[in-house]
């Protein structure tokens, strides 16, 4: 039990470290790229909200590009080295969330957070919770054994998120935007 613990803190200071390197990667390196950039500009985010989204369309959509993912995620936990590919992956998150929020924050100020937090809840809290049950089990490959009701766990909660990105969430941001 000892033994998962340090692994679960090691997962978590990965995820941390990866997230202040891109924090500071943005402020640093790439901060005159950020005024230039016009991701979270006003008028972006105007055409965003008065955009109106096609359900059954953007349905499709959201199922090809999280069924891309997680079979990516899945097909890449095959291979030999289980525990550097989670490692990698955890830091590279961190990384790239660090690298939004700086964005949005230089140009949005606290408002940005905002809009990023909203812009990945709720779906993001069922994707986690899928891609950490994957993940928990690779980096503990092979103690760890695979068993229907983990696969059950993770389409369920991988389905939940879905449904969540495409018929929650756009009315939501679109709620914080014109709030913004």
């Amino acid at each position: 039990m000892r033994r998962y613990k340090k692994q679960s803190q090691l997962l978590i200071i990965v995820l941390v470290v990866g997230f202040f390197v891109g924090v500071i990667c943005q402020n640093i390196i790439s901060r005159n790229h950020i005024f230039m950039s016009e991701v979270f500009s006003r008028s972006n985010l105007e055409r965003y909200r008065g955009v109106s989204v096609i359900e059954k369309e953007y349905l499709w959509y959201v199922v090809k590009t999280r069924a891309v993912m997680l079979c990516l995620i899945w097909l890449l936990g095959k291979l030999k080295w289980k525990k550097l590919y989670v490692l990698a992956c955890l830091g590279i998150s961190g990384f790239f969330f660090g690298v939004l929020l700086v964005t949005a924050t230089i140009q949005l100020g606290m408002k940005g957070i905002l809009l990023c937090l909203v812009g990945v809840l709720p779906q993001a809290i069922f994707y986690i919770a899928a891609y950490t049950m994957l993940w928990t089990y690779w980096y503990r490959y092979p103690d760890s054994r695979w068993n229907h009701a983990k696969t059950l766990f993770v389409l369920m909660t991988y389905l939940v998120g879905i449904l969540l990105e495409t018929y929650v969430n756009p009315i939501v941001v679109k709620l914080i935007i014109g709030i913004l």
